[in-house]
């Protein structure tokens, strides 16, 4: 052992010595770059102060600057140019291109001085997202309906390139699936012929959106069976809290792809999901039933494991107000009646949800009776009405009224003076 180590010891030596001064002249370089005795730089261009929701839709240059002296000590890779954005408006400006002093140096000149860049507005918009499968399962698979978890995403760019969105897309491969697959993909977005959406620098990613990526479910079933989507439904156990009750239910998604031979989907049309328990409740909450808790009838099945979200929206209990004094109007009314004496005043009684109730006035409710066809003298009426959304007229009473003849123009007197007067006819 002491041989072998001992063996060709010198050439060893030597070999860690130049290893060891190899590795010290490396780490003694870094990533620094010092400047040259009057250079000429070629800098990177950027901004300082972008207004908010701006993006900067010209692709920015490379700036050259002539200098005059010398400073060791300056790293290059800390050097650069920039334009001062402050104020700017969305369109085309030019800026002025400047570079910060640099100790011991003079810079001679900035090439180019000037830059026009264009400003746009950044906006967003909710895109629904498509997914694409592409290629074929085993042999004898197929593909089912594709979920997409979230189905429309937030996207985010400047206005310019947001209107040639045409599509939020995902790809997935299913070729040689035996099994369902379920996988995240990134968005892409793609313009009405189909081609991708670049900005002004195709290495700067111009849009976005939150998220940036979705989850893909594709069912992968035997080709033998057919698939058939049903609505979902669900139901509540318990007693809400005093004062509360149940608004709405809604089961997310609204529905689920089943598969299964076609006699047994045929007489499956709806799957009610289970009830969930309420006692007690005051406040809207959402319920997670798994579809492992869901029992599907003999031969149906899903495509994959999911979860249905039940939405119970709670609120107040509906309740009654009684308005008083609110004004009647008489409708088609004959030319030749008129009222005996003006409509009364009535009180109504109507019914809706507090929130709407504490909101609501007289002025809002329009009553009326209709004379069409009417004679004159006495009679009782059917109050018609109309009320805001959300408002259930309970009560409202019967109106009596009289109508009469218009009184006949009053005749006019006799005037001896007036020779045209029937009582003054010349004599002849």
């Amino acid at each position: 052992m002491k041989e072998m180590i001992q063996r060709n010891l010198g050439y060893k030596t030597i070999s860690l010595v130049l290893a060891i001064l190899f590795w010290l002249w490396v780490t003694s370089q870094g990533n620094s770059q010092t400047l040259d005795r009057d250079p000429t730089l070629t800098l990177s261009l950027i901004t300082k102060n972008t207004p908010a929701n701006s993006m900067i839709m010209t692709k920015l240059p490379s700036v050259r600057v002539k200098t005059e002296g010398y400073n060791p000590s300056i790293n290059v890779n800390e050097l650069f140019a920039y334009v001062d954005l402050s104020g700017s408006e969305p369109g085309e400006h030019d800026y002025e291109v400047k570079v910060d002093p640099i100790p011991n140096i003079k810079i001679v000149e900035i090439s180019p001085r000037v830059v026009t860049l264009q400003l746009d507005t950044v906006e967003e918009r909710m895109l629904p997202v498509t997914v694409e499968v592409s290629g074929t399962p085993a042999n004898g698979k197929k593909a089912g309906e594709t979920i997409v978890k979230p189905s429309e995403v937030n996207v985010r760019g400047p206005s310019s390139l947001l209107g040639e969105v045409d599509k939020v897309l995902v790809e997935v491969s299913v070729a040689g699936a035996n099994e369902t697959l379920q996988v995240s993909r990134p968005l892409l977005f793609r313009d009405k012929n189909g081609l991708a959406i670049f900005g002004p620098d195709p290495s700067v990613e111009t849009i976005t959106s939150s998220p940036t990526s979705v989850d893909i479910i594709v069912p992968i079933v035997a080709k033998e069976l057919e698939s058939k989507r049903v609505p979902l439904n669900a139901t509540t156990t318990g007693t809400p809290a005093e004062g509360r009750e149940v608004r709405s239910i809604q089961v997310v998604p609204n529905g689920v792809q089943v598969y299964g031979e076609p006699e047994a989907l045929a007489q499956f049309n709806a799957l009610t999901i289970g009830s969930v328990d309420i006692n007690g409740l005051s406040e809207t909450r959402t319920y997670e039933i798994s579809s492992d808790k869901v029992s599907l009838p003999e031969g149906l099945s899903y495509g994959s494991r999911t979860t249905f979200s039940v939405i119970v929206e709670m609120g107040s209990t509906i309740q009654d107000k009684t308005l008083y004094d609110l004004s009647i109007e008489l409708k088609n009314l004959p030319g030749d009646l008129v009222l005996e004496k003006p409509l009364p005043a009535i009180s109504v009684t109507v019914r809706a949800y507090p929130e709407i109730l504490n909101s609501l006035t007289k002025e809002q409710i329009s009553l009326w009776i209709d004379a069409v066809g009417k004679t004159a003298g006495e009679h009782t009426a059917k109050v018609y009405w109309h009320l805001p959304a959300g408002v259930e007229m309970i009560s409202v009473p019967d109106i009596t009224y009289t109508l009469k003849a218009k009184d006949d123009p009053p005749e006019e007197p006799e005037n001896p003076g007036n020779p045209s007067s029937p009582g003054n006819k010349p004599v002849v």
